[in-house]
């Protein structure tokens, strides 16, 4: 199967939507039968935050696409600048690192970047 990688700088907060593109996207890869990886990075990783407003318009389509199978994850540290610990996540959600995110480069497909 296609994998498609996909890493996200974009905060959900701000208003020019690119994490929401990004999810979307992701919807639509995993609907064309593609391994779907998140990497959040920077102000990305404010998506896999669980204090990230209800009413915010990719809070619950991310939460979809993990239960549907995309895989996520955090830069480590990303997480340590945002004082997070692994206990911190979401269910499903797993700390990742510079060389995890090469990995998965060199496994995917295609990357895409928002």
């Amino acid at each position: 199967m296609a994998k498609s990688l996909i890493v996200l700088h974009a905060s959900p907060e701000a208003t020019d939507n690119r994490a929401l593109t990004a999810v979307r996207l992701a919807g639509a890869l995993m609907a064309d039968d593609k391994d779907v990886v998140l990497f959040l990075v920077e102000e990305g990783a404010r998506l896999a935050d669980p204090k990230l407003a209800e009413d915010n318009p990719c809070r619950n389509l991310f939460y979809e696409m993990m239960d549907v199978g995309m895989q996520v994850f955090v830069c480590g540290s990303t997480m340590r600048k945002m004082g997070w610990g692994e206990a911190y996540l979401l269910p499903g959600v797993s700390k990742g690192s510079m060389k995890a995110l090469s990995a998965q480069m060199t496994q995917a497909h295609e990357v895409i970047t928002f």
